[in-house]
């Protein structure tokens, strides 16, 4: 199946990431659209592409089988309302919208007409989740995610300064970087969670937004998690990236692509996919699943259970 994508958002700091690997998977980007200057003609004369400046016309001239989103948060909402109308397949980028109650509406759209809508929570295609269920099928007691990535200025050097302003953003740190942590504990949370704390400083910065974010939670069944979101390291393209989750079975660990799994017998440290190799893995499932019709791997109702305690956090931080 040759796959034809519209990219809308491609002056969005994560194109690089996924247009490439949609196109390793076998796509082809057929037609391009960004609010950035220069960033569509750039991205169309690299991939033989269209270029547009505006979304409903790309939407308009047709020939697509999915689209690529990837909105600044605020313009979410109006752009899923066009994605809807369409039917076509689509893939959104994170966070989709500042709020969960500015999401919900097109959950539920979605859900109604059966359309295709995938979220690229990339950080599920690690090695950690498959040896989880392996080592630890029963009950878990304590989670940590965090994610602290290079200082915010990076944002303004990619030409996404608006990253940082929280009326067009929604926050920060944990708006943006936090969805994928706060998935993670949510993907092994039995719900309802409750917000136990929080704390936010924007201290080494001074920004409009917060630089670095900590969350406490509990689920029904008692499952203490720890969430962190940052803009703290001084390296740009640095990250500090941690998985790690106790249970009956053992203690997982994830730091970027070396998973340590640790049981009373022994401890074993195995390759996980690299967080570039996790997109292109997204993008090989999608495409797998839209030539066989099966649903999204990663859901938009998944991506509004992220935002909807992203809201509790911040209310609890307030």
């Amino acid at each position: 199946m040759n796959v034809r994508i519209g990219a809308i958002g491609v002056g969005h700091w994560h194109a690089p990431r996924h247009l490439d690997s949609f196109v390793a998977a076998g796509a082809a980007v057929v037609a391009v659209c960004a609010d950035e200057p220069g960033a569509a003609e750039q991205w169309a004369r690299r991939l033989g592409a269209r270029a547009y400046d505006d979304h409903r016309k790309l939407l308009r001239d047709g020939g697509l089988d999915l689209v690529l989103a990837m909105p600044r948060h605020r313009d979410g909402p109006a752009l899923l309302a066009d994605l809807t109308s369409t039917g076509l397949p689509f893939v959104v980028e994170k966070p989709a919208a500042t709020t969960a109650d500015d999401l919900l509406p097109h959950v539920l759209t979605v859900e109604a007409s059966g359309q295709f809508a995938a979220v690229p929570f990339v950080n599920r295609y690690s090695a950690f989740w498959p040896r989880l269920r392996d080592l630890c099928p029963g009950p878990v007691s304590t989670a940590r995610f965090r994610i602290v990535n290079g200082p915010p200025d990076r944002y303004v050097n990619d030409g996404v300064a608006w990253v940082l302003d929280p009326e067009i953003s929604g926050g920060g740190a944990l708006r943006n970087l936090g969805t994928h942590t706060v998935d993670a504990y949510l993907t092994v949370a039995q719900e309802p969670v409750e917000v136990l704390g929080s704390a936010f400083t924007n201290r080494l910065h001074g920004l409009a937004v917060e630089e670095h974010a900590v969350a406490l939670l509990r689920d029904a069944a008692g499952l203490i998690g720890v969430v962190e979101a940052g803009y703290s390291r001084p390296d740009t393209d640095g990250t500090d990236h941690e998985w790690c989750v106790a249970g009956a079975g053992g203690y997982l660990r994830e730091l970027h692509d070396q998973l340590e799994v640790v049981t009373s017998d022994s401890i074993d440290v195995v390759e996980s996919p690299s967080v570039m190799h996790r997109y292109q893995l997204f993008a090989e499932d999608v495409l797998r699943r839209l030539a066989v019709g099966a649903p999204p791997p990663i859901t938009l109702r998944d991506c509004w259970r992220a935002v909807e305690l992203i809201d509790r956090i911040y209310a609890s931080a307030r």
